[in-house]
């Protein structure tokens, strides 16, 4: 049975009961505690997303390592295997261990702009942290992640397959992926010119739900799941952040009318973000900075289109229409970023002197 066999590789006890936590998508998350109270996190990896495991937690022994010789953020500790290895591989399936961090809590959304300001400033400092590691030596483990270029280019492949009957469904989604291509021009820029827009270490899933509280003082403790932390390009984590907080309403909510972005959470990531990264960043990008989320909103905006248009292969929907739903939501969101950027030109605070 692959449970004791798990148990038998990281040494625990057999008779510790796994326990499944509800979060994350990708991978599956186990929490045993022993009966001294240690508690540890198993995990199995998703090998068809990460195919290559032992590159993920590679990447975590080196930005750990880093961080605790700047006395940053403690990093939850690996559990090698009996025999010392990062991963236990049971054929198709991949398996890791952490120590369970003592006293902390992972909230599962923003409620206020304050929690948005600390999101922000969370991931900022994670990346500020790492800015004097040299990108290349942190591994891809998603190649064409945040590739703009790439996915547009997805986004025409799967158009000129697409049946006449799907096209005239998105008549009008096709037509905004157009009206903003300026974005995909301005991405080829960025991604061949090195010393303007250099690359950063990033974390690339930034959420409130991968970061660590501390349960006594609700002061943040550390970011969590580093799975997708790569070097990547200065708007990923800003712009990310942007997406999924300032809107008041999540991808899958279809009344768009009640959608507005809020500018309290809009500002809030900016600024928080800011205070940490602003000194990491070029005069280039800091002035570009408005950009990350119309960047990654619009991005977001094709895959959903693209998927519709390829007869729902790769978002799983529980509706025929819901992809060509969210492609509309994430076009409406970046309709709403245009109009808010464009009327209040915010202050370009943070260029280095």
């Amino acid at each position: 049975m692959i449970e004791t066999a798990v148990k038998r590789a990281f040494n625990l006890a057999q008779d510790i009961v796994l326990k499944k936590l509800s979060t994350g998508l990708i991978n599956h998350t186990y929490k045993t505690t022993a009966s001294n109270g240690d508690a540890f996190l198993l995990q199995q990896i998703n090998t068809q997303v990460f195919p290559e495991p032992l590159l993920i937690q590679q990447n975590y022994q080196k930005i750990q390592k880093h961080l605790l010789s700047h006395n940053s953020f403690q990093l939850p500790q690996i559990v090698t295997t009996q025999d010392g290895d990062l991963i236990y591989q049971d054929g198709d399936s991949a398996w890791r261990c952490f120590e369970f961090a003592k006293n902390t809590y992972s909230p599962h959304k923003s409620s206020n702009a304050n929690e948005a300001w600390l999101v922000a400033n969370c991931f900022g400092k994670f990346s500020a942290e790492l800015s004097d590691l040299e990108p290349s030596t942190i591994s891809v483990v998603l190649p064409g992640f945040h590739d703009l270029a790439l996915r547009f280019n997805q986004f025409e492949t799967a158009l000129n397959a697409a049946s006449e009957e799907r096209k005239k469904l998105v008549k009008g989604l096709i037509e905004k992926a157009y009206e903003n291509i300026y974005l995909v021009d301005f991405y080829k820029k960025i991604s061949t010119t090195s010393t303007q827009y250099p690359l950063h270490i990033l974390h690339h899933d930034c959420k409130i739900a991968n970061i660590l509280f501390n349960e006594k003082t609700n002061e943040i403790f550390s970011p969590i799941d580093l799975d997708t932390t790569q070097p990547g390009l200065f708007f990923s984590d800003i712009g990310d952040m942007v997406r999924s907080m300032a809107p008041n309403i999540s991808e899958g909510e279809t009344d768009l009318e009640n959608m507005i972005l809020r500018e309290d959470f809009y500002q809030a990531i900016r600024d928080g973000y800011l205070t940490a990264m602003s000194n990491h960043l070029t005069k280039e990008e800091l002035e570009n900075i408005d950009l990350s989320g119309k960047l990654i909103v619009y991005m977001q905006a094709l895959r959903f289109l693209a998927d519709y248009l390829n007869n729902d292969v790769y978002y799983q929907i529980e509706y025929g229409e819901q992809n060509k739903d969210r492609a509309a939501n994430q076009f409406y969101l970046l309709s709403l970023l245009n109009d808010y950027i464009k009327s209040n030109s915010a202050k370009q605070i943070y260029l280095n002197s």
